[in-house]
């Protein structure tokens, strides 16, 4: 790995978890969860996947709510990922 990169600032490793994500949420469009649910459900890190969900949520496609000790991620208005490619 290049010098100063790491596992929580590989841009390509969060790529990939951000896809793997985007890839769940297509096949479960109405799945609300938390982030150690998440990273459960991708056999991944929590603080990498906590990363890739709030570049995710930042850009629009998924939101959070709950409270401040517990969020919940999930679709933004329950729509499909591909809706948000559509020409």
């Amino acid at each position: 790995m290049p010098k100063g990169l790491n596992n929580e600032t590989d841009p390509i490793l969060q790529s990939v978890i951000r896809i793997e994500l985007l890839a769940f949420f297509q096949a479960n469009p109405h799945t609300r969860d938390t982030v150690d649910g998440l990273a459960l459900r991708l056999h991944r890190p929590r603080h990498q996947v906590e990363s890739a969900l709030n570049c995710l949520t930042a850009i629009g496609i998924l939101e959070i709510s709950g409270t401040k000790e517990l969020s919940i991620y999930r679709l933004r208005n329950g729509n499909l990922i591909s809706d948000y490619f559509k020409d």
